[in-house]
């Protein structure tokens, strides 16, 4: 669940107590350990507080300053404190703004199934408790219901979904585990609800089924959640 509030587990905690820099003075330049937490978070896709504690440890101590400077960019910070993963998005406050960020452009109709199904395996497993690993052969498989009709070329589909994939990990969204791949728990905020079904309405449109409506994953996360 994203939250507004500071809420770090006992590990970021612990690398928070850790960290020397001080938080920055209102008003006054970022301190430089701040700085550098700003450029990570710019240069994207997010900040893994598991990968990177003393850098997330500085970004809870020093949020609101790091707030402020995402302001002065049209950009808005989100951060899940239960899963300690960060990044930026553009903020919807200024439909006119400028656009800095372009990041996952150029996606083609795979692509875009395989966010929204790594999506779903994420909510579910998350609801658990668990990580989210899944192999090729799982993510083959659940991606076969949406090969073209048409298409035959099963060798050439299989060849598709390893690019989508490929894609998804220069994205910084799944990271290769040996001969699986673990799904970034910040793909559940970089694709939210409304984003997701707008996605799923346009390929229901199209004639492609199968993809659960967003909102009901939603509600079977927070009832696991609540078990």
């Amino acid at each position: 669940m994203t939250s507004t509030g500071i809420r770090p587990d006992s590990d970021a905690q612990d690398q928070l107590q850790q960290v020397d820099a001080a938080p920055t003075a209102p008003g006054s330049t970022l301190v430089d350990e701040s700085r550098r937490v700003l450029v990570h978070l710019l240069q994207g896709p997010y900040l893994d507080g598991r990968r990177d504690p003393t850098r997330y440890a500085q970004l809870l101590r020093d949020r609101a300053a790091l707030e402020r400077r995402l302001e002065d960019l049209f950009l808005e910070l989100v951060v899940d404190d239960d899963a300690q993963v960060a990044f930026v998005r553009q903020s919807e406050d200024d439909p006119d703004a400028p656009k800095l960020l372009r990041r996952l452009t150029g996606l083609n109709r795979l692509d875009s199934v395989l966010l929204l199904v790594l999506r779903q395996m994420l909510l579910t497993q998350s609801s658990r408790g668990q990580r989210t690993v899944v192999s090729e052969a799982e993510l083959q498989q659940a991606l076969a219901a949406y090969r073209r009709t048409t298409s035959t070329d099963e060798a050439g589909f299989a060849k598709e979904v390893r690019a989508a994939i490929a894609k998804l990990q220069r994205a910084g969204l799944l990271d290769e585990q040996g001969d699986d791949y673990e799904v970034s728990p910040v793909l559940r905020l970089m694709i939210g609800p409304d984003t997701a079904r707008e996605f799923i309405e346009l390929y229901r449109q199209a004639g492609v089924g199968g993809l659960e409506d967003p909102a009901d994953a939603d509600a079977a996360d927070e009832d696991g959640a609540q078990d």
